[in-house]
C-alpha cells in the first residue's frame, strides 16, 4: 500500500455501496468479501426494527474504520424511510495502536500527518483549527475544514497529547 492507496481511499468518500470503484477497492483490499457485506441492517436478530442510519466496518488489524450512512440521512431526506439499501461512505478512521482495540494504521496518513506529531506541528501543517474541544484545560480534539476539500479532518488526542485517531468525514 502506497500513497496511491491513501489517495484512492480518500477519493471514495461520498461514494455509495453500489459504486463499482468503492466495491472493487473494498473487496481488493479485503475490507469486505462482497458488495453484500456493505449493507445497513434494518432489523435486529429478533426481527425488531432498528433505529440506526449508520453502518460500521472495523478493520482492527489494519487500524482502519469506516462509517457508511443511509441515503435518507446523507442526502437530507428525513421524510424518506431508512432502507439500508443505498449507503454512503461518510467517514474514514485511521487509528493509533491500542485505541479501541485497533492496531496502528501503518500506511501513509492523509496530508502527510504522522502519529508522532504534536498539536503545534499539526497546526503548523493544517492551519488554525475550526474547532477545539478542551476538557479541564487538556485539548481532546481538533477539527479542520480546509478550502477546496469536501471533508473535515478530525484528530482525537489522549491525556498526554498523543494522537488517538485521525478521521476524515463528509458533512451531511
Amino acid at each position: 500500500m502506497t500513497n496511491k492507496f491513501i489517495d484512492h481511499l480518500i477519493s471514495l468518500l461520498g461514494k455509495s455501496n453500489i459504486d463499482e470503484k468503492l466495491v472493487d477497492f473494498f473487496v481488493k483490499n479485503q475490507f469486505v468479501k462482497s458488495q453484500e457485506e456493505i449493507k445497513l441492517p434494518i432489523y435486529d436478530e429478533d426481527g425488531d426494527l432498528l433505529d440506526e442510519y449508520n453502518f460500521y466496518i472495523s478493520k482492527y488489524d489494519e487500524g482502519l474504520g469506516f462509517i457508511f450512512t443511509d441515503e435518507s440521512f446523507y442526502l437530507n431526506q428525513e421524510d424518506k424511510p431508512i432502507t439500508g439499501e443505498k449507503i454512503y461512505l461518510t467517514t474514514i478512521f485511521f487509528y493509533n495502536d491500542g485505541v479501541e482495540g485497533f492496531s496502528q494504521y501503518k500506511q501513509e496518513l492523509p496530508f502527510n500527518l504522522k502519529f508522532s506529531m504534536n498539536k503545534a506541528e499539526i497546526e503548523n501543517m493544517l492551519g488554525v483549527p475550526l474547532f477545539i474541544k478542551n476538557d479541564d484545560g487538556v485539548v481532546r480534539s481538533q477539527k479542520w475544514k480546509i478550502e477546496d476539500i469536501p471533508f473535515t479532518i478530525y484528530i482525537s488526542y489522549n491525556n498526554i497529547g498523543e494522537i488517538r485517531y485521525i478521521s476524515l468525514s463528509i458533512p451531511y
